[in-house]
C-alpha cells in the first residue's frame, strides 16, 4: 500500500454459505477439501435436466428478523442479514454515528425466489394475489435497503450489480468510501440465493453449469481436466471496514484491503478474453493501487468457477502476471460451489483467513489438473503459507473484473 494512505482494515467478517454459517466453520470446511453439492429437486424438470445444486443448511432467519419480515423477504435476504449481523457482532470498539455508516451491497440477480412466486400467483390467482411490495422486494437495491434499514445506517448506501465480481466490486467500492472520507464504517460484500427453478433452467440453457449429478464430490471441480461448468449455490458474505487510524488501541483486526481493481474485457457478454487481457490487466491495477509487485504476492485465491473457458482465461492471465511461476493458487467455489453475487465477498474472507493462518486450502473436488493451465493449484491437502499478500480475483458475465489485493492484520 502506498505510503500517505491510512489503511482501511477488516473488523468484522460474517457468511452464510454451503459449508459454513461463519467464517470459521468455512474454513474448516474448505481445509478438509469438501464438497456440499446435492441434487435440485423440482418434479417441473424432465429427467435429463437433473442437476446438482449447493445450498445454505442450517439457516435461522427468524434468528435476525421479525416473522412478518421473515414472510416479506426473500432467502437472498435472509442470508444477507445473518452474515451481516455476524460481521458487524465480531467488531470491537464503539459504533460510529450511524449517519456516518454506509451499506455497499453486490447482488447478481438478486430476490428471483420471491419474484417466482409472485410471477406464479398472478398467474393462478390474478392481480389481486399480488403482494403490493413485490417491486421494492424483487428490485436489486432491496438487500442494501433492508441492511439500512436493519442495523439503522444513515451514511451512504449503494448497490452493486457488477454480475459474478458483485461482492469483491462491493469491498474494493467500499475502501473507497473510507479513503474519500464519506463515510467512518463501511459495511460491504455480497449476496445471492439463485438456486430457484427458473435460473436453474436459465443456467443450463447457457450450457454453464456442470452436468455432472453422479459424484456429488467432484461435481464443483477447478482447474480440473474434466471440468465442465459451475455448480450453481447461493450464499452471502459480508465485512466491516473502517480506517485503520480511527481503530481504539487494541482492537482486533482480521486483515487490510490494499488494493482494489476493476476493469472490463469489452469481449463478449458471456465468455471471457481467451488470452485474459482483462483479467491481467485488473489484477495490476490491484497491485498498482496496493503499491506492490507480483512478487509480493504470497497466495491467490482464483474466482475458478469449473468452467471451461473461464478457467483457462484466468490461468492464461496469471501466468502472465507470476512469469517465474505462480505461487500456490486455490479456488471456494471446489467447496462452496458458485454463489453469484456472494462469491467474490466469500473469497475475500477466506483469503483473509489463509493470511492469518499462514496455510492455503486445497480445492475441493479436483482430482487431475488440467495440464495445459501452469499454476500451482493446491490439491489433496492444504498447504503451509509464508509471508506475503493475497489476491482474490472475481470476474464475471458482461466481461467484468474485480481483483482485490489483501493484506494480514499487520
Amino acid at each position: 500500500m502506498t505510503g500517505h494512505r491510512d489503511p482501511v482494515v477488516v473488523v468484522g467478517a460474517g457468511i452464510t454459505a454451503p459449508g459454513g454459517l461463519s467464517p470459521a466453520e468455512l474454513w474448516a470446511s474448505l481445509c478438509e477439501g469438501r464438497s456440499f453439492a446435492e441434487p435440485f429437486e423440482d418434479a417441473r424438470l424432465p429427467p435429463d435436466l437433473r442437476v446438482l445444486v449447493a445450498r445454505v443448511a442450517g439457516l435461522d432467519a427468524a434468528a435476525h428478523l421479525p416473522p412478518a419480515q421473515v414472510r416479506r423477504f426473500d432467502r437472498c435476504h435472509h442470508l444477507a442479514v445473518a452474515a451481516a449481523a455476524d460481521a458487524l457482532g465480531a467488531m470491537a470498539g464503539a459504533m460510529p454515528p450511524p449517519e456516518r455508516c454506509a451499506v455497499v451491497c453486490g447482488v447478481g440477480v438478486g430476490a428471483n425466489g420471491y419474484h417466482e412466486r409472485q410471477h406464479e400467483e398472478l398467474l393462478r390467482n390474478g392481480l389481486r394475489a399480488l403482494n403490493p411490495l413485490t417491486v421494492p422486494v424483487v428490485m436489486p437495491s432491496s438487500p442494501a435497503a433492508l441492511l439500512s434499514l436493519h442495523f439503522g445506517f444513515r451514511g451512504p448506501l449503494l448497490t452493486v450489480c457488477t454480475a459474478c465480481a458483485s461482492g469483491a466490486t462491493a469491498i474494493g467500492e467500499g475502501a473507497e468510501l473510507l479513503r474519500r472520507g464519506a463515510a467512518d464504517l463501511v459495511l460491504a460484500g455480497g449476496v445471492d440465493a439463485p438456486v430457484t427453478y427458473s435460473l436453474v433452467c436459465s443456467f443450463l440453457r447457457l450450457d454453464a453449469m456442470t452436468r455432472t449429478i453422479a459424484d456429488v464430490d467432484h461435481a464443483s471441480r477447478p482447474f480440473d481436466a474434466d471440468r465442465d461448468g459451475f455448480l450453481l449455490a447461493e450464499g452471502a458474505g459480508f465485512v466491516v471496514l473502517q480506517r485503520a487510524s480511527d481503530l481504539p488501541s487494541g482492537a482486533e483486526v482480521l486483515g487490510t484491503v490494499a488494493g482494489y481493481g476493476t476493469c472490463a474485457d469489452a469481449h463478449h457478454l458471456v465468455a471471457p478474453d481467451p488470452e485474459g487481457a482483462g483479467a491481467l490487466r485488473c489484477m495490476r491495477l490491484a497491485l498498482a493501487d496496493a503499491g506492490v509487485v507480483s512478487a509480493d504476492i504470497g497466495h491467490v485465491n482464483a474466482h475458478a468457477t469449473s468452467t471451461v473457458a473461464g478457467d483457462r482465461a484466468e490461468a492464461v492471465a496469471l501466468s502472465a502476471l507470476f512469469s517465474a511461476g505462480s505461487p500456490p493458487v486455490t479456488a471456494v467455489k471446489g467447496t462452496t460451489g458458485h454463489t453469484i453475487g456472494g462469491s467474490g465477498a466469500i473469497e475475500a474472507i477466506m483469503t483473509m483467513h489463509a493470511l492469518r493462518s499462514r496455510v492455503v486450502p486445497p480445492v475441493a473436488g479436483t482430482r487431475r489438473l488440467d495440464p495445459d493451465l501452469d499454476l500451482d493449484v493446491v490439491v489433496g491437502k492444504p498447504r503451509p503459507l509464508g509471508s506475503g499478500y493475497g489476491l482474490s480475483n472475481s470476474f464475471g458475465f458482461g466481461g467484468v473484473n474485480a481483483c482485490l489485493v489483501l493484506g494480514p492484520p499487520s
